[in-house]
């Protein structure tokens, strides 16, 4: 049972989502593990995804789903750091999301802070009363009582609450979790396609795919939309070679999605990227004239980068 932090009394006193506190001096390792460091300026969220996978880097079994069956899904706050804003300092705690046991090479890392987590909970708790009533979740600190114990409690507990939304189906598949574990960096990285910043918008995709391959059913909607929106970005700075890789994974799950908008443009764009790294590329090329057979126009079709970039709501089924 985690400590608990403030009085019914306190926490009306301090109704506030947003964490303050004035004890920075959380520059220390807590057991060999959990990292805090000051920092004022936080860096962008594209370098710190950068800095976990690099997209020249990735090394991905071609054609292969990425799912193994003997693994589960771990959820671990790596790091916990300050940063501030123009009105406060807060605490941004960095989450792997990666298979255990076993060397996770491509883990999904993320950054929220305290606000982020309690606000997952009150809604999941308001929506789904009865399976997270009895939940202890960490309250808010007294301000000037924000202490390197305290962090660590903190990560600890929302480890312990992560991995149980992700055990209960309803909460696992849930709008919610969705929207904390990716689909803000899914709307960060359209707003990047807009402004042409294409390889940056690459690198945040990169890692939500490395999330949603892990906690997702394999061939779900979400995870082929950003296979999609990604092999668009790298194919428009000219990264033939991951474009590849990737469009090869999405096409893996593109007989699920065979109606789907997306699906005629990808297999017109991969049938040029099979060609640019010296794969065959009859296979694709016949079930190109199979979908035309059965009716669907394939010689009038926006490009993948077009369709995805001029898309108004980049999460919804097209």
């Amino acid at each position: 049972m985690f400590r608990r932090l403030l009085t019914s009394e306190d926490e009306d006193k301090s109704s506030s989502i947003d964490e303050e506190f004035e004890d920075s001096s959380v520059s220390e390792i807590v057991g060999g593990k959990l990292s805090f460091n000051e920092s004022e300026n936080a860096s962008s969220s594209v370098d710190k995804y950068r800095s976990w996978s690099g997209i020249s880097g990735s090394e991905i079994s071609s054609g292969l789903s990425p799912r193994r069956s003997s693994q589960r899904v771990a959820f671990e706050i790596v790091s916990a750091k300050t940063n501030s804003d123009s009105k406060k300092k807060f605490v941004s705690y960095t989450l792997l999301i990666k298979r255990s046991p076993g060397l996770e090479t491509q883990p999904g890392v993320l950054e929220r802070r305290y606000s982020d987590f309690l606000s997952l909970y009150q809604t999941l708790k308001k929506l789904y009363p009865m399976l997270l009533n009895s939940f202890p979740f960490p309250k808010k600190a007294l301000l000037g009582n924000f202490t390197a114990d305290i962090i660590a409690e903190r990560s600890v507990a929302f480890q312990h609450f992560l991995a149980y939304a992700y055990s209960v189906k309803e909460l696992r598949q849930s709008a919610e979790l969705a929207e904390f574990l990716y689909n803000r960096e899914i709307q960060e990285a359209h707003a990047m396609m807009k402004l042409a910043q294409f390889e940056d918008s690459a690198v945040l995709l990169e890692n939500i795919y490395f999330i949603q391959e892990k906690i997702l059913d394999e061939g779900h909607f979400s995870t082929y939309y950003t296979l999609c929106v990604l092999v668009a970005c790298l194919n428009a700075v000219d990264n033939v070679v991951e474009a590849q890789k990737y469009a090869e994974i999405a096409l893996s799950f593109a007989a699920e999605h065979e109606k789907n908008l997306l699906t005629v443009p990808l297999l017109v764009l991969a049938v040029r990227l099979w060609w640019a790294v010296g794969k065959d590329k009859k296979v694709l090329e016949r079930r190109l004239q199979e979908l035309k057979q059965s009716g669907v126009n394939i010689d009038k079709q926006p490009t993948l980068l077009e369709l995805v970039l001029h898309r108004e709501c980049p999460l919804k089924p097209i």
